[in-house]
C-alpha cells in the first residue's frame, strides 16, 4: 500500500509539473510583447510597432521590422528602425503583472541590450551598447561634416516626456573615430575616445571626454541643455585641441579658421546642435 501510494503521488506530481510547464509556455508564447514595450515607453511619448512576431528560444519573442515612433508626430518618419529585436518579460514580470521587458536589438550594425520598466511616471532604462556604427546615426547636422566609428558603453537612465525630465549617467567609448570636415583635405582621425556623463532634469553634463591616437587629441567638458527638438539643444562646452606633427599640413585650413592655434588655451562651443559656434 505504501509503494502504491508513493507511485500515485509521483504521477500526480508529474502531471502537475507538466501542467505548470505548459501553462508557463502558453503565457510566454502569448505575452503581448510589442504592446507591453509600447506601454513601457508611453511615458516618453514613444510607441513601438513591428511587422511580425515569432517565438524565441528558450522564451520570449523576436519582432521583425521594428519601428520606434513618436506618439506626438503621427506623420513623421520613425525615430529608429531595427531589422530584428528579441524581447522577453523582465524577471517576475508575468507573476507580478509588472510590464518590465528585456530587449536585445540589432541597431546600426551593432547590438543594444536594454532593460526597461515603468518607474515614477517615467521609464527606467539600463542599457549596454556594443559596436554601434556612428556613421549610420548622422549625429552631425553641419553641412559637409560627418562622424564615423564604433560606439560602445553602458549606464542607467530615467526618462519622461514631461519637460524633458531625465536623470542618470554612464560611460561611452569609441574606436576608429573619424570626422569629415569641409575645412580638412581628408577625414580627421581622432582615434579612440572615452567619455563619462551625467543627466539631471534634462541637462547632460559631460564630466570627461578624451581622445587618443589620432591626428587631433581632444579633451572636453561642459553641458548640453536638451530640448524637445534635439537639434535645438543648447551647448556650453569647453575643449582643447592638440595636433599630431604628421597631420599639420592636412589640418592647416581647419587650424586657420579656429579662433586661436591649438594648445592649452581652451575653446568654447556654444549655440545649438544644428548651429554651433566656436569662440
Amino acid at each position: 500500500m505504501s509503494a502504491q501510494y508513493r507511485g500515485t503521488r509521483l504521477v500526480r506530481v508529474g502531471y502537475a509539473a507538466v501542467g505548470l510547464t505548459l501553462f508557463t509556455a502558453y503565457l510566454i508564447a502569448t505575452f503581448p510583447y510589442s504592446a507591453t514595450l509600447s506601454k513601457v515607453l508611453a511615458p516618453m511619448g514613444l510607441e513601438v510597432s513591428s511587422r511580425s512576431q515569432s517565438a524565441s528560444f528558450p522564451f520570449g519573442a523576436q519582432l521583425v521590422g521594428v519601428r520606434l515612433s513618436s506618439t506626438s508626430r503621427a506623420s513623421a518618419a520613425p525615430l529608429i528602425e531595427s531589422p530584428a529585436v528579441t524581447i522577453a518579460p523582465a524577471f517576475l514580470s508575468m507573476l507580478t503583472f509588472h510590464p518590465g521587458v528585456r530587449v536585445k536589438a540589432a541597431l546600426f550594425d551593432g547590438v543594444v541590450n536594454l532593460m526597461l520598466r515603468p518607474s515614477a511616471g517615467g521609464t527606467a532604462i539600463s542599457y549596454d551598447l556594443d559596436s554601434v556604427d556612428i556613421a549610420s546615426q548622422r549625429l552631425l547636422a553641419i553641412p559637409g561634416a560627418a562622424a564615423a566609428g564604433k560606439l560602445s558603453g553602458s549606464g542607467n537612465l530615467w526618462l519622461s516626456s514631461a519637460a524633458i525630465a531625465a536623470t542618470g549617467g554612464g560611460e561611452l567609448s569609441a574606436v576608429g573615430l573619424t570626422i569629415t570636415s569641409p575645412f580638412a583635405a581628408s577625414a580627421i582621425r581622432l582615434g579612440d575616445g572615452h567619455s563619462k556623463f551625467n543627466l539631471d532634469q534634462g541637462t547632460l553634463t559631460i564630466e570627461e571626454l578624451t581622445t587618443t591616437g589620432g591626428d587631433l587629441t581632444l579633451t572636453a567638458h561642459g553641458t548640453i541643455q536638451l530640448a524637445p527638438d534635439p537639434a535645438q539643444s543648447e551647448l556650453a562646452i569647453e575643449f582643447t585641441l592638440s595636433t599630431a606633427p604628421a597631420a599639420a599640413s592636412q589640418l592647416a585650413v581647419l587650424i586657420a579658421v579656429l579662433p586661436h592655434p591649438p594648445g592649452p588655451q581652451p575653446y568654447r562651443l556654444t549655440g545649438t546642435l544644428n548651429a554651433p559656434r566656436i569662440s
